[in-house]
C-alpha cells in the first residue's frame, strides 16, 4: 500500500485545486517503466484512494501499488520549489 505524508497530501490538493480538469479527475500515480509520474485520470473501482480531508488527492491503481508495495510519498523543498519523493521499502530516502 502506498501512503502519502500529510505534507504531500496537502501539495497534491493545492495543485489539484489549480488545475481545470480537477472537477472531473484525480491525479493518479502512474508507472512509465523506469519511473513514476503523475497524471490526471478517473477513479477505477479497484483504486486506491488518498484523501487530504474530504478530498480525493491521489489514485493508486492496483499494478502501481503491487510493483511498489509498502512506499511512500514525501515532498521536500528544493531551490526551484517542491520535489515529491517516492520511498519504497528498503531503499534510502530520494
Amino acid at each position: 500500500m502506498v501512503t502519502v505524508t500529510e505534507r504531500a497530501a496537502q501539495l497534491l490538493k493545492e495543485i489539484q485545486e489549480g488545475h481545470e480538469e480537477s472537477a472531473s479527475k484525480v491525479v493518479r500515480l502512474v508507472n512509465r517503466g523506469d519511473r513514476y509520474e503523475f497524471a490526471f485520470d478517473e477513479r477505477h473501482e479497484d483504486d486506491q484512494v488518498v484523501q487530504c480531508g474530504d478530498t480525493d488527492v491521489l489514485l493508486v491503481g492496483t499494478d502501481v501499488s503491487e510493483l511498489l508495495g509498502d512506499a511512500s510519498i514525501d515532498c521536500q523543498d528544493t531551490p526551484t520549489g517542491p520535489r515529491f519523493t517516492l520511498n519504497t521499502q528498503g531503499e534510502p530516502p530520494a
